[in-house]
């Protein structure tokens, strides 16, 4: 059986929040750089994010009040440095962002690889740097231009499918994923 490997990149997620400045409520667009702030030996690290109708900044509450020896040096030089991996990692962490009053936007992606041969069944591998609150089916409908009932047809057909007890409709992507996906586009 052929294995055909799908990269997802993507941008980091934008953040629904209320836009003081704009009077409504706006998509912040994560900026990936940190600010640190020093006041004797203790730390405060934000992720910055900005409005981008009006400029404003919305600061993400990362570290709040921690002494400067709790931290390890080398992420310290991380952030001060705007490590797009540890921008990423904060970013996309949902937990964080809804603690904090933020409403987190589906990322924009965008899927590279070879296309899959017609009628030949094919071990089909999803990768992803990240977890990503994006659907495997949302990967699918958009790399092989498929409507939703569609794909609900080859999933339903067997043609398309997960590891057992994994519903490809509902799974997200966590970093990496395996499909068997036997796909004939001139069947639909």
């Amino acid at each position: 059986m052929k294995k055909i490997v799908w990269y997802i990149q993507f941008e980091l997620p934008a953040v629904l929040r209320y836009c003081k400045s704009c009077g409504t409520k706006r998509e912040y667009m994560c900026s990936g750089q940190f600010r640190v702030n020093a006041q004797r030996k203790h730390l405060d690290i934000w992720l910055i994010y900005r409005c981008p109708h009006c400029g404003a900044t919305w600061n993400l509450p990362i570290c709040s009040r921690i002494s400067s020896a709790d931290i390890d040096s080398d992420l310290l030089e991380r952030y001060h440095n705007n490590d797009r991996k540890l921008a990423a990692q904060h970013a996309l962490n949902m937990g964080l962002l809804r603690q904090n009053g933020a409403i987190p936007c589906a990322p924009a992606f965008v899927v590279s690889g070879e296309n899959l041969p017609s009628g030949e069944p094919v071990e089909l591998h999803l990768t992803c740097e990240y977890p990503l609150p994006v659907k495997v089916s949302a990967v699918l409908r958009q790399k092989l231009n498929l409507s939703r009932r569609m794909l609900d047809q080859l999933i339903e057909n067997g043609m398309i499918k997960g590891a057992p007890e994994a519903n490809v409709l509902k799974q997200k992507l966590d970093g990496h994923i395996t499909l068997t996906v036997q796909y004939d586009a001139t069947g639909l």
